[in-house]
């Protein structure tokens, strides 16, 4: 994640009730990657009260051909306020499609230079279809898309990969929207969060919450692969569990200045209520994953760091 709110009452690994699970589509350029521990921007909060997260972004799960999630569906009542989170502008509004994009001016510069696309969706009403908006401004209302789904309020990142001014690629929540004290750095909000390197060691934090409360995730669930950049053979190593953190120590396995791509998959074994996806990529991938990467020709996301 992620989050700038100072609590949050529950996060459910469940999907929402109501929606009908299907079988999961191969995607086409979805994800994107952005850099390991970026991001301290302290957005506003989409909602004014306390936040339910229903289904978490990069959450495992088959819901409608979207696995993992690429959003955060946020607990709303129908026709519940939704602000804007930062100085910025309308980009887009549909009713029909119960969507609106903004783009928020992050350096504050008055330039739509920054390339951070938020996405809500599921929306009953759309307030400001155009034009500015500052940070706190009523822009919508949440929805159920006409009764399709249960009321919530989806939202999620994302930016451009050309130079069309239009967002096409989903990018983790984590970088923009944590916060250091209400969702522990992120670590809070999706099924793997938070990852870093740092000393040569590559981490990520994997946990899950449901109804029942906090479940950790196995050890020895929790694999690192990772390639010399510019070769295709991934090398799957069992990361070191320490409490929620998973690591893998890159120190001699590759020469000091070598280039490495890594990626993280994480499995739900032990966690409730999983029907049929349990496990999941960090950072998410291009494509529907196969669960070794190494056996499929769609593209994986990753990382990309130098060993020192």
């Amino acid at each position: 994640m992620k989050k700038f709110w100072s609590s949050f009452m529950a996060l459910a690994l469940t999907v929402v009730a109501g929606i009908t699970s299907v079988g999961a589509a191969d995607y086409s350029v979805v994800f994107g990657n952005t850099s390991t521990g970026a991001g301290t921007t302290q957005l506003g909060n989409p909602l004014a009260s306390v936040l339910i997260v229903t289904s978490k972004f990069n959450q495992p799960r088959n819901v409608n051909g979207t696995n993992p999630h690429n959003g955060t569906d946020l607990g709303a009542a129908y026709g519940t306020n939704v602000y804007a989170q930062w100085n910025g502008w309308v980009t887009s509004a549909s009713p029909s499609a119960y969507e609106m994009f903004l783009y928020y001016d992050i350096n504050g510069d008055g330039i739509k230079n920054d390339n951070v696309f938020v996405k809500y969706d599921h929306l009953s009403s759309i307030v400001v279809s155009s034009g500015a908006v500052t940070k706190g401004q009523l822009v919508a209302r949440s929805g159920s898309e006409n009764g399709v789904y249960p009321a919530h309020l989806h939202f999620g990142l994302r930016r451009d990969t050309g130079t069309d001014g239009v967002s096409d690629v989903w990018i983790r929540n984590e970088p923009y929207y944590r916060h250091v004290t209400g969702w522990d750095n992120g670590k809070d909000l999706d099924f793997i969060s938070y990852s870093t390197f740092n000393s040569n060691t590559a981490s990520v934090y994997a946990y899950a919450h449901d109804s029942a409360g906090e479940e950790s995730i196995n050890s020895g669930d929790v694999v690192i692969f990772h390639r010399k950049q510019g070769t295709s053979a991934w090398t799957a190593t069992t990361a070191t569990k320490n409490g929620h953190q998973f690591t893998v120590n890159m120190t001699g396995r590759y020469p000091a200045g070598t280039i490495i791509e890594w990626t993280a998959r994480a499995n739900r074994s032990s966690v409730k209520g999983v029907i049929s996806m349990y496990w999941g990529f960090h950072p998410p991938k291009y494509y529907q994953p196969d669960y070794d990467p190494n056996a499929t020709a769609y593209k994986y996301d990753f990382f990309t760091n130098t060993v020192q």
